[in-house]
């Protein structure tokens, strides 16, 4: 007796998970998952003139739900937080197409390092308006929960000015 098991889907890529291109060679939208288990999403930069940072958290773009709504990518705004996308992998020109960690770790995120009160271990992290680094979720199961966000996988103290730092964290924007 013989079981036949489906084959797994083999791809190919065209791009390492640093390439940019400023055509759609991926085919956007496009999931990719490393041996670490990574997943990362082939998107394009929606911005009209900004590029996009390797280590920018960065969200999806609202007024393009629908079909497409997972395809292109902002640096975070107001109308656009609940939507985390995840965090670029290179810098991506304005119009450019790259790639985004939307599940996995990374160990150098943009984090702002708080005035006030310390980052934990294990800390939801979340997009804020105008800035491309994660913040420190306030109030943990009040509204608006964040069910895309990132953790903390180390401490960032707190310093007498705000400041930017990087720290390790394992993005849970989903997939």
């Amino acid at each position: 007796m013989s079981l036949d098991f489906p084959k797994p889907e083999k791809k190919l890529f065209e791009t390492k998970l640093t390439d940019v291109e400023s055509t759609d060679v991926e085919g956007v939208g496009t999931v990719r998952k490393d041996i670490e288990g990574n997943v990362y999403r082939w998107v394009k930069n929606g911005e009209a003139s900004a590029a996009l940072a390797a280590g920018d958290s960065v969200c999806y773009d609202m007024s393009n739900a629908g079909a497409s709504l997972r395809t292109i990518v902002l640096k975070p705004v107001s109308a656009d937080l609940m939507l985390y996308a995840g965090i670029a992998m290179a810098a991506i020109s304005a119009g450019s197409y790259g790639w985004v960690l939307i599940n996995g770790y990374y160990a150098t995120a943009k984090v702002d390092a708080p005035v006030t009160t310390a980052i934990a271990l294990g800390n939801a992290l979340i997009p804020a308006n105008g800035i491309t680094h994660l913040v420190r979720s306030t109030a943990a199961g009040t509204a608006p929960v964040y069910k895309a966000h990132a953790l903390a996988l180390e401490a960032v103290d707190t310093v007498a000015t705000g400041s930017t730092t990087t720290a390790k964290v394992l993005v849970c924007a989903g997939v």
